[in-house]
């Protein structure tokens, strides 16, 4: 492709590059480029990054709540012109060493990004990408299987009771059925009144049927075009290669229109007002205080990144930790124990949202809780904010600058978001990237005076466009839903002639035998095995000695960030202590210390480090059943800021003060986010329940992040401020038995230059620190003794999860249960749950360290179904057709798994539990190298062994009706049947 110049402009190929920039922060450049012929925009990050990525992305603007956006992502991505098979996404996940690949719908837009470092595997994903974009099929059976559908309870027979199926139709059950979902979809309907936010983008299961084919492929034909679309790449790959692919398997075939796609601002209230919104809740609880209170504006515009830092600075100064001014005012008021959902600021509007609220409220108690928000406000506007509260708040903005980490998502998609809001809503990606100058700016602007004193009287105590959105909890509201559903079906059915029934036979039949059809999938794109690197990359560490301390440094590029990790070894603390070990977690970096309380805490961490947290561990031994049992504090500074960060670890881990008021806000806070997260906490439940059945380390961690934890955080948000002693002083005796000289390993990552600092930083924590080690026997629990569990939450679907004991990872058989994970996960399960049950997911996963494997669904509308298909999968294997080429796609998807994305923050920590645990690099090789050599009959004879002639467990979450319907149908299905 040609580079050329036409005037002042540079161009490349048919692209005009309309802005070129150094990014002094990747050491690299931004370029804007706008494809000449049909107004495409791109914007690409040039930069030494391997890990390369790429997206497009379209504004679409539903009009209502029928989904359109959402199911025409999912039926987009089920065939394509070139690649005409059933689902080439989900068939590339198989053939690919992708680092992420996925689908986004938004408020107003629709994403298809991805990355990887294999060169080959980014070229292969762009032409799948850019076809199933822009040349989609668009079927009906796709949009039957992936929307909406009618079909019978028993398919073949028309008179067993007609049914809503389709994959978003169950999806959005699951996705609605959260408060946080609620007060979202009220935050949209009343600030944003006759604008595309007051709709549910997603689609509400009520007018998802409403929803046509026809429909959906107008609205694709609206909005899928390159005059409506933004295009985004990142990395080393030549940017001229990547452009002259879009070129000819896209745009060459486009030429530019008029589409209109904006969305105005909203009209401005001249008053506020007030909206509420209805949240499922358990029946037969008690819900006098499980009411929120959101306070809510409009504010500034998401694409003004100077105005919208501004508004970032101030969330975060109000709102940002627990001695944020605002957060603790309605903390303190006692009228709730947590912030409501939709607190802080939210730029995923085209004009933002800021937002401040109380979670576990009477509901009567909302307008009091309005009043709180505006009085603190008004105190903060007249007496001033605290300086080193504002200056804390923009050293978080520089850490996140200089910080590269791909913990979470890719690097290189984060620089994506980071800027989004500017790229798409008309603004300057490049200053919302650096920022700098905005920075600058907003310096200048704070030494003229009282600036964000004068930003909350203006966006915020002057700003009319607010709403009081009172959130209550409704036990019969998903019962209503669900008889709703059921009398609009039956009306419907009443309706139906015989040649309707025959025809909606005749469909169901036709979908089930397109999804039992076998694909050619030779037409798409793959990577072969000798496309894998075989070899990972050395670690090397520089142990260091502080007293009987142990050191190990990772010197790696970090630019310019230390990553400190405090591990110690808690299988020694009593049952009741290790009971406490997730609230004491909480306690460490949130109370007070050093005779400074929680809030002059709060200020250190925020203005020394980029965040400090602690947690409990779990980690596998690779060669023989047993498992480390460790606590870890884990924190991140600049390296100017390393003195103040370890001399704050010091007072944490040595001086921490425990007061009984501030416990008891951080458990009440916690109880209420746990409950209020129950609909997004059901599959990670359910499959923590499985593995506690099957081994001590699977109890362990259901008791440190599953149900066993959320009951010991319910028994002790029970209890008063003055009942809580004992419990004080079983934190007091964690802590002083965790850190001790002797018992402590540090784990450090940094730049080289910063060892011989830190090691003598560390001496002083060190010494703070009591002398041995303290005692008790390690024990370890055993496993539950149910095989079949089942509890009920507040949500319309399941969570289901079924599990075998296996072995571990130098065992001859580990790499073979991770490739008959990949197998089943992409032939079977994938198929029966998803495509034919209607489940948003179907999984199956071998975790090699812990000895275990596990089929499960997610947001699935069935049970007894699905435990069917659970019981058929060893026979499906054992007794099927296993081709190469589906062998060689497992063995490549088991590939990526031993193989994940790391940045140098990440690598140093997994270097030391890597040793710690026996996962060595040699092997990890070893490992990865067996799974080259894994066979057919592999495959079969380990899905006997493991799955066909193991013992079994299941654990399930779902709705009441769900469970009960399971019973009736099979009453030997669960052994215990109980709420969460």
């Amino acid at each position: 492709m040609d580079r050329r110049r036409t005037g002042a402009a540079e161009s490349i190929g048919g692209y005009t590059i309309l802005r070129r920039e150094p990014l002094e922060r990747l050491d690299g450049a931004y370029l804007e480029l706008v494809h000449e012929r049909t107004g495409a925009r791109h914007l690409h990050i040039e930069c030494s990054d391997d890990n390369n990525a790429f997206a497009v992305f379209f504004p679409t603007v539903p009009k209502d709540s029928t989904g359109v956006a959402h199911i025409l992502e999912h039926v987009v991505l089920a065939g394509s012109q070139r690649f005409p098979v059933r689902d080439p996404f989900f068939s590339m996940t198989r053939r690919s060493l992708a680092t992420f690949m996925n689908a986004l719908t938004s408020s107003d837009w629709t994403m298809y990004p991805f990355s990887s470092r294999n060169t080959k595997d980014f070229m292969n994903l762009l032409s799948v990408y850019l076809d199933a974009t822009f040349f989609p099929q668009l079927s009906e059976d796709s949009f039957k299987q992936e929307g909406i559908r009618y079909e019978f309870e028993d398919p073949a027979d028309p008179r067993s009771g007609l049914r809503y199926k389709g994959v978003v139709f169950n999806e959005m059950k699951g996705a609605l059925a959260s408060p946080h979902a609620a007060m979202q979809r009220a935050i949209g309907s009343s600030l944003f009144p006759g604008l595309t936010y007051a709709n549910v983008s997603g689609g509400d299961p009520e007018h998802i049927p409403d929803l046509t084919w026809e429909a959906l492929r107008h609205f694709h034909a609206v909005h899928y075009h390159p005059s409506n679309a933004y295009f985004y790449s990142y990395g080393d790959q030549p940017l001229e290669r990547t452009l002259a692919q879009v070129e000819e398997l896209a745009l060459s075939r486009f030429d530019r229109i008029g589409i209109d796609t904006s969305i105005p601002n909203v009209e401005r209230f001249h008053k506020p007002i007030q909206a509420f919104e209805q949240y499922p809740a358990t029946p037969g609880e008690d819900h006098s205080r499980k009411s929120q209170a959101l306070v809510a504006w409009v504010s500034v515009p998401a694409g003004d990144s100077g105005r919208l830092l501004a508004m970032r600075i101030l969330s975060d100064v109000l709102l940002g930790n627990a001695g944020a001014p605002l957060r603790k005012a309605l903390i303190d008021s006692k009228l709730g124990t947590a912030m409501a959902d939709g607190s802080g600021l939210q730029d995923d509007f085209r004009e933002t949202v800021f937002g401040a609220g109380l979670k576990d409220i009477a509901s009567e108690d909302a307008p009091k809780v309005e009043r709180v928000v505006l009085d603190t406000l008004e105190k903060l506007a007249g007496g001033g904010l605290d300086l080193a509260q504002v200056n804390a708040a923009i050293h978080r903005l520089e850490f996140e600058k200089r910080e590269r980490s791909n913990a979470g998502l890719p690097y290189a998609l984060k620089v994506l978001f980071n800027c989004l809001s500017a790229y798409y809503y008309s603004g300057d990606p490049y200053s919302a990237l650096n920022f700098d100058t905005d920075l600058d700016q907003l310096e200048r602007a704070r030494k003229d005076g009282r600036f964000f004193e004068n930003l909350i009287r203006a966006e915020l105590l002057e700003n009319a466009h607010r709403v009081l959105v009172t959130l209550e909890p409704d036990p019969g509201l998903e019962d209503r839903k669900r008889r709703a559903e059921l009398d609009r079906l039956a009306a419907i059915e009443t309706r139906l002639s015989e040649s309707d029934r025959a025809r909606i036979v005749e469909d169901g039949l036709r979908l089930k035998a397109a999804q039992d059809a076998k694909q050619d999938l030779g037409v798409l794109p793959t990577l072969e095995l000798t496309d894998i690197p075989m070899k990972f990359e050395e670690v090397v560490d520089q142990p260091a000695v502080v007293g009987p301390a142990r050191l190990d440094f990772f010197p790696l590029p970090t630019n310019g960030i230390t990553y400190i990790d405090i591990r110690s070894d808690f299988s020694a603390l009593t049952t009741e202590m290790k009971d406490l070990l997730p609230l004491f977690g909480r306690v460490l970096t949130q109370s007070g210390a050093a005779g400074q309380d929680y809030v002059e805490i709060a200020t250190r961490i925020a203005a020394h480090t980029g965040g400090i947290g602690a947690a409990a561990q779990v980690q596998s031994l690779a060669a023989r059943e047993d498992y480390l049992q460790s606590f870890v504090v884990s924190g991140r500074a600049l390296d100017r800021n390393v003195g103040p960060f370890i001399e704050l670890l010091t007072d944490l881990v040595a001086r921490l003060e425990i007061e009984p008021r501030r416990l008891r806000e951080i458990i009440a806070e916690s109880a209420t986010r746990l409950e209020s997260s129950l609909a997004n906490l059901g599959y990670q439940f359910a499959l923590l329940r499985a593995q506690s059945m099957l081994s001590s380390e699977g109890a362990v961690n259901d008791a440190l992040q599953g149900i066993g934890m959320l009951h010991v955080i319910r028994r002790l948000a029970q209890l008063g401020e003055s009942e809580l002693g004992d419990v004080i002083a079983h934190l007091d005796s964690i802590r002083t038995s965790l850190f001790r000289k002797s018992s402590i390993q540090v784990v450090v990552t940094c730049e080289e230059s910063m060892v011989p600092t830190i090691t003598r930083l560390m001496g002083r924590l060190v010494d703070t620190l009591p002398d041995g080690v303290a005692g008790g026997h390690a024990e370890q629990p055993k496993p539950l003794a149910v095989l079949a569990e089942a509890r009920t939450a507040p949500v319309p679907i399941a969570f289901n999860v079924r599990g075998f004991k296996t072995v571990r990872y130098t065992h001859p058989d580990a790499p073979g249960l991770l490739v008959l994970a990949n197998y089943l996960r992409d032939t079977f399960l994938h198929r029966e749950l998803r495509e034919k049950g209607g489940a948003y997911g179907g999984s199956a996963q071998a975790s090699t360290g812990g000895g275990t494997f596990y089929m499960g669904s997610y947001r699935d509308p069935n049970i007894t179904r699905t435990y069917d298909v659970f019981d058929q999968a060893a026979g499906w294997v054992i007794d099927g057709e296993i081709s190469d080429e589906a062998l060689k796609e497992a063995i490549l998807g088991a590939c990526g798994d031993v193989d994940p994305l790391e940045s140098p923050d990440i690598k140093g920590r997994r270097e030391a539990i890597n040793r710690l645990t026996g996962f060595t690099r040699e092997e990890r090789e070893r490992f990865k190298q067996r799974l080259l050599h894994v066979t057919a009959d592999d495959l079969r004879r380990i899905a006997r062994i493991y799955l066909a002639e193991g013992r079994p467990v299941s654990a399930t979450v779902a709705g009441p009706e769900l469970i009960e319907a399971a019973r009736k149908e099979r009453p030997e299905l669960f052994e215990i049947v109980a709420p969460v």
